[in-house]
């Protein structure tokens, strides 16, 4: 009887819990499957086996997936130099670049009923965040994707965004990937990529405003806006790869690892100052315009990546295709 009792409890606990018992057949009657377990009296009782709930269990592998793109890469650098002394001296040298945050679908998300309301990079400590439940992006599309498996839908017309536990500088060269799907509303503008939630002349956005598609901006009146002979952004692929990097005072912008070509009769200025953010999805302390998008990927390097940035970028992409439930 002690045995049945103690039994019946586990059963109903974790019959609560669980995602369904687990079945067998034996002389053609179907029997639970059960196991011998201690109790803190070190009693013996057979307990049920019962499979783990999904939602639970995609929950934990997200939380606890195996990090992407998280290493340092090594770039080879050759500079060149002419003084009268000694003439011109070419010099070749290694140089680390590391990841500064990396936020991937995949992994270190923390969703409840279909919200985001944590999303952890897979490097150092920095993490998005967003408290009011009404601004959180959702999983997946309308709130119906997996964890794990379904991407971060940034819905404008909420007033999605994320903001971050401590701002990211990148002084200097840099290397900035994002995999998401602009959504139309009607036409594709204001996909407000990163920005500075003091500062609405710091932000990185796409389609600000008509025949204009990328704008990085360190300052009023500094920055790089790269025209468009369409109007707003007509991205090439509905889903598809941005990769933004500066090198010295050039802005260099891809899509899906093809380097973009500006309008010949633009003049780009191309800042070397510093460039800060610690939003995602938003302008400044404005509230007129947010992301519209489904947002895969988001990683940031502190150097402009050369020899290592196709297989990046592939890795990104073959990784982002494998979405389930967007």
């Amino acid at each position: 009887m002690k045995i049945t009792g103690k039994f019946n409890n586990q059963k109903k606990l974790q019959d609560q819990k669980s995602g369904g018992k687990i079945y067998c057949t034996i002389d053609s009657v179907l029997q639970e499957v059960v196991y011998e377990r201690q109790d803190n009296n070190n009693e013996y009782y057979y307990d049920c086996v019962v499979k783990t709930n999904q939602n639970k269990s995609l929950n934990q592998l997200a939380l606890s997936a195996k990090p992407t793109l998280s290493k340092s890469v090594t770039e080879t650098v050759t500079t060149t130099t002419t003084t009268p002394q000694e003439g011109t001296v070419t010099t070749t040298s290694t140089v680390t670049i590391s990841p500064q945050l990396v936020f991937d679908y995949t992994n270190l998300v923390r969703s409840a009923s279909g919200s985001v309301e944590r999303w952890k990079s897979s490097v150092k400590q920095n993490f998005l965040s967003q408290s009011t439940s009404g601004d959180r992006p959702a999983l997946g599309r309308f709130g119906g994707g997996v964890n794990g498996q379904a991407p971060l839908f940034f819905n404008a017309e909420e007033g999605d965004f994320m903001s971050l536990n401590s701002a990211v500088t990148l002084s200097g060269d840099f290397t900035m990937f994002f995999y998401l799907e602009p959504i139309a509303n009607p036409e594709i503008k204001y996909v407000r990529l990163l920005g500075k939630s003091d500062d609405n002349d710091m932000f990185l956005s796409i389609g600000e405003s008509a025949n204009n598609t990328y704008v990085i901006s360190f300052a009023s009146g500094s920055g790089t806006e790269f025209a468009s002979t369409s109007t707003y952004f007509q991205p090439s692929t509905s889903k598809l790869l941005i990769t933004i990097q500066r090198s010295g005072n050039n802005i260099i912008i891809r899509e899906n690892g093809v380097a973009l070509t500006p309008v010949s009769s633009q003049a780009i200025t191309n800042p070397t100052s510093d460039f800060v953010f610690d939003q995602v999805g938003k302008k400044g302390n404005r509230t007129d315009f947010f992301l519209n998008a489904s947002l895969f990927h988001v990683s940031v390097y502190d150097g402009f990546i050369d020899s290592n940035l196709t297989r990046l970028e592939q890795s990104i992409i073959k990784n982002a295709e494998a979405a389930k439930g967007i």
